[in-house]
């Protein structure tokens, strides 16, 4: 080794062996460094060189794989060869019990190597060693079939000639139809390396072409054996790799046959090899595992499994559901009880509630209709007893029909009987009928029909063939059907999932999303009216639910706040209550203007939704009172409105305001200025184009400095004189006519920045002479939250030409509005009609009326002034105790406090402080390009005392963090 390595072994350095399936693996440790040889028996170096060239393709900033230290394959004199690697330190994944969190880090890590790998460029000498002959090659996997015989065990052998047979005719030609790419198809339980600083990956030596899903199927297969519910357990792998790289339905329509086949490969090559070599104790690993992991996923039902793979990835779990859903909706069903004159209440079985569970109750509320419903979806504390051991299972599936005992029940649609059986256990359906039945598109689902009487499985049959309308049985009474009050459970199944009669009536909370996609809203075909509520009563997911489906069905470009996301269900006041009934001051949210849940705005608009909604193109007083009201806020000669939904949209027409007024297109903004996310602000948002993920200016945008007098180019006194200066050479440099200048008055996304003395007026001048129209973006700061003044522009003695405003207007509801001249009103109107179907509705301007006259009559302009100067003294006199603490700026209630620890942003520290403020009570936000400004801006309700509260905590915090 020395002779070949020298100059990187150095003469000092230890081996010891490792253990290895095929070739000899040697430990070399030098120092403090350690690394691989690896020796092979055969020299293949077209091969060897591949593995090399792929692990210097994948190798990127966080992903931990091995590295080539040695640029040549050393031939030995006895024909071996050998190649030097770096060590992965850490354990093999054999050796812990993962978390669902680590087994998504698998997935993730997965997706990230076999999609490098998707890239690397191979030619024809590269295409012909990836599809050698290889016994781990899964697209080769028939030839082992001639080997089955070396399996002893009869139900292996039988679970893998019909993993066998399932690969040939269902997965086989569906992998000839996805991309073939280099895929490193082995991430076995001992190639996977854990370590505090993330999961590695060893060992290229498996590098095959084929789909990216025979990758991730192999570390399904091995990842997964230990586990008690293995199918559960490869969930969170699955998402992992989905939030990496999107998986399409086709590969999750194989996902499950693929690693069965897995399974049978290494049942079968380890059976040959142990035979051939029995004193190699690596091919005895995970050898008792896999063949019980195989036949416990054999025994599984692949409909429910595919059903979970799908919800990991964000699909609707059952792909038949959409096609059942089309056939409910649309097909005519005959009734499934004689509904009488059709008069129909709902009863609520959900948890707390105060209705009747027992017979007696039951029947005395259905003394004026026809049917009593109960609904489906509902999370309900009802269910006891045998019929629901295991994980505590409370949303109901089904729609239940109350009649009286002895009603009769018929079917809604042709059919056959798939299942009748009786269930006498106490909980249980007592008698159950399950039907089968196809679409008009030919896919099959099921009707269940439960709690009915005995005479049902004297009556039918399994296979009897059943009309629609044809009676199928009686309702029973409490004493045959389950020991429940009088009624039928309907419910729709697109699967069996293996479960026959046993199949949930009734789902874990947990995976309600999961069963209301096989099992649909019956209520699409039985039609009992909304009363009350709608038929389906949309459980609550939970925390932790609601945080999964999240993860796949929004964006990932969503981010949460803190570290373990809040899951808040109320709002009141200055304060946000969690699900847990934890209160959290709100010091984030000045979207909640007037209050979370101001009960002034909410009866406003409750009166007004039930009175009249409709767009623009009518008279109506609502619009033309609030424009009045808005504008009599506004200095002149800002007089005309517009009425849109959000402050993005209101700041994309103001660019429309301004290049029809103007007939120019250059524009000015200030640098880590946003103003919103449509394509046209974002290419005039600072903080986006310059930030991750943007693309730079584009021609036409220039971009001014930041007057920020504190910590910017430019300090001190004469600060904003030095700005302005710096404005004008930036506008010198736009090589076309100026449209726009556009400005907050505090910068929030640069960290609640104040404009140095001067600026503004200054570079407003600038911009009218330059030909350009002012724009004060007021989305943040406006309508009073400023406090000496209503507006943020007027702290800077200025009147815009245009000013947009949003986030406050409403209290929460989307409403936001443009202000400006009736000349450039007027240059807008040039033929092209601007019409915004939601902007300026009654219910809208009611809000927004609402939301104004309690800012007014609650003098909260006053109130803002008075108490963020109260905030900013305590604040600046902690300076003395906390050093931290480098600026405390803003106005109102519109705070910035930014943290600096020697002179540079103290970002982890804010970071730190945010999250040691949420379990006391208090909830905070940061912001400016480093992170390490607290942004100060509560709802505009918000009390001295509530105040007092965060000034103690903050104290509390500062001297934690030192």
């Amino acid at each position: 080794m020395r002779e070949h390595f020298g100059d990187v072994l150095g003469t000092d350095y230890s081996v010891a062996d490792l253990p290895g399936e095929r070739d000899l693996n040697i430990k070399i440790t030098v120092g403090e460094d350690q690394m691989v040889l690896k020796v092979y028996a055969d020299d293949d170096r077209p091969w060897l060189l591949l593995q090399d060239r792929a692990l210097r393709h994948v190798a990127a900033p966080g992903l931990r794989i091995p590295r080539p230290l040695h640029p040549d394959i050393v031939r030995l004199s006895d024909g071996r060869v050998m190649r030097l690697v770096s060590w992965l330190d850490g354990a093999p994944w054999s050796a812990i019990d993962p978390s669902d969190s680590e087994a998504e880090a698998l997935g993730a890590l997965v997706a990230r190597v076999d999609r490098r790998l998707a890239d690397l460029q191979i030619g024809i000498e590269d295409e012909a060693v990836l599809q050698r002959p290889f016994r781990w090659n899964m697209l080769q996997a028939l030839e082992l079939r001639r080997s089955l015989s070396v399996i002893a065990d009869p139900h292996v052998r039988a679970a893998c000639e019909g993993a066998f047979d399932e690969f040939e005719y269902h997965a086989l030609p569906i992998l000839a139809r996805l991309k073939h790419q280099p895929i490193h198809n082995d991430a076995n339980e001992n190639n996977i390396i854990v370590h505090p600083h993330g999961l590695g990956l060893i060992d290229f030596g498996d590098l095959v072409l084929a789909p990216r899903v025979v990758g991730l199927a192999t570390a399904i297969a091995y990842a997964i054996a230990p586990a008690l519910d293995p199918v559960r357990a490869a969930i969170p792998l699955i998402r992992g790799y989905h939030m990496q790289w999107p998986l399409d339905p086709l590969e999750l329509e194989i996902i499950w046959p693929l690693v069965r086949m897995r399974l049978v490969m290494s049942v079968i090559n380890a059976a040959e090899q142990i035979a051939a070599d029995p004193g190699n104790a690596y091919l005895l690993i995970s050898q008792d595992a896999v063949p019980r992991l195989l036949l416990t996923l054999t025994q599984a039902s692949d409909y429910l499994a595919l059903c979970r793979a799908r919800e990991a990835c964000g699909y609707d779990p059952s792909p038949r559901a959409r096609d059942v859903r089309h056939h409910l909706r649309t097909a005519p069903a005959r009734s499934v009880l004689d509904l009488g004159a059709g008069r129909s209440a709902w009863i609520d079985w959900s948890s707390g509630s105060s209705d009747p569970r027992d017979t007696h109750g039951v029947m005395a509320m259905m003394r004026d209709v026809d049917v009593l419903a109960g609904h489906y979806a509902e999370d309900r504390d009802v269910y006891l007893g045998d019929a629901f051991e295991g994980e505590e299972r409370t949303v109901h599936l089904g729609l239940d029909l109350f009649q009286p005992a002895g009603s009769e029940v018929y079917a809604p649609y042709d059919g056959a009987v798939e299942i009748v059986e009786a269930r006498p256990a106490v909980g249980d359906y007592g008698h159950v009928v399950i039907l089968r039945h196809r679409t008009t598109a030919g896919t099959s689902f099921w009707t269940l029909y439960g709690h009915l009487g005995p005479s049902v499985v004297e009556d039918l049959a399994v296979g009897d063939v059943v009309a629609a309308g044809a009676l199928i049985g009686v309702i029973g009474d409490e004493y045959h059907n389950g020991a429940w009050p009088p009624h039928v459970h309907v419910q729709v199944l697109t699967d069996l999932c293996g479960m026959g009669g046993a199949v949930f009536g009734v789902a874990p909370r947990s995976e309600a999303t999961l069963w209301r996609s096989i099992c649909p809203n019956p209520n699409l075909m039985v039609g009992i009216p909304p009363g009350g509520g709608a038929s389906d009563a949309h459980p609550v997911l939970g925390r932790e639910g609601i945080a999964a489906q999240r993860r796949v069905r929004l964006s990932r470009n969503l981010s949460l706040n803190f570290r373990e996301p809040l899951h808040i269900v109320r709002g009141e006041g200055a304060y946000l209550f969690g699900a847990d009934g934890r209160s959290y001051l709100d010091l984030v949210n000045n979207v909640a203007h007037v209050g979370h849940a101001n009960p002034f705005v909410t009866a406003a608009a409750a009166s007004q939704m039930a009175t009249l909604n409709t767009n623009t193109r009518f008279l109506h007083d609502a619009i033309i009172e609030y424009a009045r009201s808005l504008v009599a806020t506004l200095p002149d000669p800002l007089s005309v409105a517009f009425f849109v939904n959000s402050g993005s949209e209101a700041n994309d027409l103001a660019i429309r305001l301004a290049h029809a007024h103007t007939g120019a297109r250059g524009w000015l903004s200030l640098r880590h200025g946003y103003h919103g996310h449509t394509a046209s602000v974002v290419d005039i948002s600072p903080y986006k184009f310059l930030g991750r993920g943007g693309e730079g200016a584009r021609d036409y945008v220039r971009v001014a400095e930041l007057p920020d007098a504190y910590r910017g180019v430019h300090t001190g006194p004469g600060a904003g004189a030095a700005y302005a200066v710096d404005f004008a050479t930036t506008l010198s440099t736009l090589d076309q006519p100026l449209a726009a200048f556009i400005s907050e008055g505090i910068v929030s996304t640069a960290g609640q920045v104040t404009l140095a003395d001067g600026f503004l007026k200054d570079a407003y001048r600038q911009t009218r002479e330059a030909g350009g129209v002012c724009i004060a973006d007021e989305v943040q700061i406006g309508l009073g939250r400023v406090g000496e003044r209503f507006w943020g522009f007027e702290l800077h003695d200025v009147v815009p030409d245009i000013v947009t405003m949003g986030k406050p207007l409403g209290n929460g509801h989307p409403l936001a509005v443009v202000v400006t001249t009736p000349e450039i009103a007027e240059s807008f109107h040039n033929g092209m009609e601007y019409f915004n179907t939601f902007g300026g509705n009654p219910v809208s301007a009611t809000i927004g009326q609402a939301v104004l006259d309690y800012v007014l009559d609650g003098r909260l302009q006053a109130h803002a002034a008075d108490l963020g100067e109260y905030v900013k003294g305590h604040v600046r006199r902690m300076r003395s105790d906390h050093p931290l603490i480098g600026d405390v700026r803003g106005h109102g209630l519109f705070l910035g406090i930014e943290l600096m620890r020697d002179g540079e942003p103290a970002t982890r520290e804010v970071s730190d402080i945010m999250e040691f403020a949420l379990p006391r009570g208090v909830m905070l936000s940061s912001d400016g390009p480093a992170n390490n400004v607290f942004k100060i801006k509560p709802p505009m309700v918000v009390q001295r005392e509530d105040m007092d509260l965060f000034l103690e905590v903050l104290d509390e915090a500062l001297r934690a963090v030192r």
